[in-house]
């Protein structure tokens, strides 16, 4: 079945992801810290098949904690009735994305800056996969490119900082990474429900068609 969405023309702002995403964080800490250990364990158990469904969980569970204020663990296993379109996007993704990064590295970097919301699409508009993709695309596009390259490359950074803690690694990591996933789904949100969009950075001219639709 095929899912698409016009998406309106609207930015984003940095300072207001922090400000959720440390907002929201603080309220929820034990929640997020636990949905971050679940998180790596099952999908390092699972060789990566649980990668997907899992992250879709994530991306609902932090929409919900973040637009209404409820943040529930159990929204972690609430997308696997989504369960190969997320295994699908993941694979998709990985696979396109690591090609990228061996070809020029440039490539794999503008990838990810692209998909930064095919997941929160899968999950909370219910989209099919090459919908999701296309449609995040676009979103970044309006959005603006580099403040999204730049949530983008603060992730990676995160991702690797936390790498660099030796044995404390892991901890580090399922302290920092709940952080990173709140600061992407500010940006997802303040793109998709109007009360966030930062009012002088809204722009006027009427959405346009769906650029992707799913098969």
């Amino acid at each position: 079945m095929s899912t698409t969405e016009a998406v309106p023309y609207r930015s984003i702002s940095i300072g207001r992801c922090f400000d959720d995403a440390i907002a929201v964080y603080k309220r929820n800490f034990l929640t997020l810290f636990l949905a971050a250990i679940v998180f790596d364990i099952l999908t390092g158990l699972s060789l990566l098949i649980l990668a997907g469904p899992l992250f879709g969980g994530v991306c609902l569970m932090t929409v919900r904690a973040m637009r209404d204020g409820d943040c529930r663990f159990g929204d972690l296993f609430r997308t696997f009735d989504r369960f190969l379109p997320l295994l699908g996007l993941f694979f998709l993704t990985t696979i396109a994305v690591l090609f990228g990064l061996v070809l020029l590295v440039v490539p794999g970097l503008v990838l990810m800056t692209f998909w930064l919301y095919p997941y929160y699409l899968i999950a909370d508009r219910r989209m099919g996969v090459f919908a999701a993709l296309g449609t995040s695309a676009d979103m970044v596009i309006r959005g603006g490119f580099w403040r999204h390259f730049g949530l983008m490359a603060l992730g990676l950074a995160l991702a690797i900082g936390s790498s660099l803690f030796g044995y404390v690694a892991f901890i580090v990591g399922w302290l920092v990474t709940p952080l990173g996933w709140l600061i992407v789904t500010s940006a997802y949100l303040q793109l998709t429900d109007a009360d966030r969009t930062p009012e002088a950075e809204a722009v006027s001219e009427p959405p346009e068609p769906p650029i992707a639709q799913d098969i």
